[in-house]
């Protein structure tokens, strides 16, 4: 037969931290880069408010991000030194926002990074579940 419920239920509740940090990781990076994909093919330019809301992002993919690769027991080859890029990579994101000043082109280059980001992080996720 199947657990006893008070095994199940600890479960799911072992489940909900991981899942939370997960969710704030990838939340994180979309807002930040949606804002910048606005910015560079609608307005033209960062909206002011949109600052406020970067920092926050910044931080909800530091805190999440870090947290998430610290609960990991293991890491398959190679990991590290993708990992490594993708590392550099989102710290030019959060450099050339952060110091963002009005020129276009430092939004391109966030979109560009962005986008090395994500198809590094889903090789990476494909590493860590084959």
């Amino acid at each position: 037969m199947g657990a006893p419920a008070a095994e199940r239920y600890t479960q799911k509740m072992d489940a909900i931290l991981p899942v939370f940090l997960r969710w704030l990781h990838i939340a994180s990076m979309a807002v930040l880069l949606g804002g910048v994909f606005y910015a560079v093919v609608i307005a033209g330019e960062l909206a002011p408010g949109f600052k406020r809301v970067a920092y926050t992002a910044i931080g909800g993919i530091l805190l999440s991000g870090i947290v998430n690769f610290l609960h990991r027991s293991s890491f398959p080859p190679h990991y590290h030194a993708w990992f490594g890029i993708k590392i550099l990579l989102a710290l030019h994101i959060f450099a050339a926002i952060l110091m963002y000043r009005g020129k276009r082109r430092a939004l391109t280059g966030v979109l560009v990074s962005g986008s090395l980001v994500l198809a590094i992080s889903a090789y990476l996720r494909f590493l860590s579940i084959s």
